[in-house]
């Protein structure tokens, strides 16, 4: 309760009218002062906690090495952190076991309030009809071995995130850089040669079933999940002519756009990839999103402040 302090005068006070308007008006102020000073005391709605894995890997051994994906990396956890998420960020990540902990790491920080994004740029392929992520130095210890030993399962991503819900979790595989089962890989601007003889990897890629370039639609992805691939399967996507690749190009130029909701902003980059790519190699790369999500969710901000769900 506040006490402005005011008495009533009798009809017959000797204080003039004019004193009695100003004293009046000094005493609506005041208690206008006091009203936003206590509201101004109010809590504040938490902020919705966000949180990126960003990884890049490059500079391969036992494939052809890749110029853009640690440029692509470094600019992804820079507009990620403008867009206040905390990143966690890694460029040529060596072997199963680094893909393995730095995924851990990622998904131990993870809480159902979370908006996560994994982002990875680099190679990848289907073999025996699951999906795979490369590590810079994957390398097989005998000719018998079975090369998706030494390769990062995606669906082991999917599986751990299925155990760890999030309010929204946005997967950006920018994979399949160039044709891994071509007949000889050639060099990769700014990274010299790749190896004039195919790899022990790549040539025991060839002798598993259903193995080939890009990746294949992944089912059944856990509630409140969206993923957006760099292109369709069986496919190969460009490693770009400038500093970033064509889909992370495109990702980064819409992703601090304000009032653009999600399914917008991944179509808008999904058109932007296909334009450039037609223009300048006269061939369509074109991206692909699977998953859903119910709520409402814009990278640079909703339009309205009083959006429901996430904003």
């Amino acid at each position: 309760m506040i006490t402005t302090g005011l008495t009533h005068s009798p009809p017959n006070s000797a204080m003039p009218r004019p004193a009695l308007v100003a004293l009046l008006r000094l005493t609506v102020v005041a208690t206008c002062l006091v009203s936003i000073g206590a509201c101004s005391h109010l809590p504040r709605p938490a902020a919705t906690p966000k949180l990126a894995l960003v990884i890049g890997n490059g500079a391969y051994e036992s494939v052809t090495p890749l110029a853009n994906p640690a440029h692509d990396a470094a600019d992804m956890c820079t507009t990620l952190r403008q867009l206040g998420f905390t990143t966690l960020c890694h460029t040529h990540v060596r072997n199963r076991a680094e893909f393995e902990a730095r995924v851990k790491d990622y998904l131990d920080k993870l809480t159902p309030e979370t908006v996560g994004v994994f982002y990875y740029s680099g190679h990848g392929v289907q073999a025996g009809g699951t999906n795979y992520l490369i590590p810079t130095q994957a390398q097989l210890k005998t000719g018998r071995e079975d090369p998706r030993q030494v390769l990062y399962r995606v669906d082991d991503l999917f599986e751990r995130l299925r155990q760890k819900p999030t309010q929204l979790q946005v997967v950006i595989l920018d994979a399949c850089r160039t044709d891994l089962f071509a007949a000889a890989p050639g060099p990769a601007a700014g990274k010299g040669a790749a190896p004039a003889a195919r790899s022990s990897l790549l040539r025991a890629l060839d002798a598993v079933p259903r193995a080939a370039n890009s990746l294949a639609k992944i089912e059944n992805l856990p509630r409140s999940t969206m993923v957006l691939y760099a292109t369709a399967s069986k496919e190969a996507a460009f490693d770009g002519k400038g500093r970033n690749g064509p889909l992370t190009k495109h990702v980064l130029a819409h992703i601090s756009s304000r009032g653009v909701g999600l399914d917008e902003f991944l179509n808008r980059v999904t058109r932007s990839v296909e334009n450039e790519t037609e223009r300048d190699y006269h061939q369509r790369q074109t991206p692909f999103k699977s998953g859903s999500f119910a709520g409402e969710f814009c990278f640079g901000g909703c339009a309205k402040a009083d959006v429901p769900g996430v904003n």
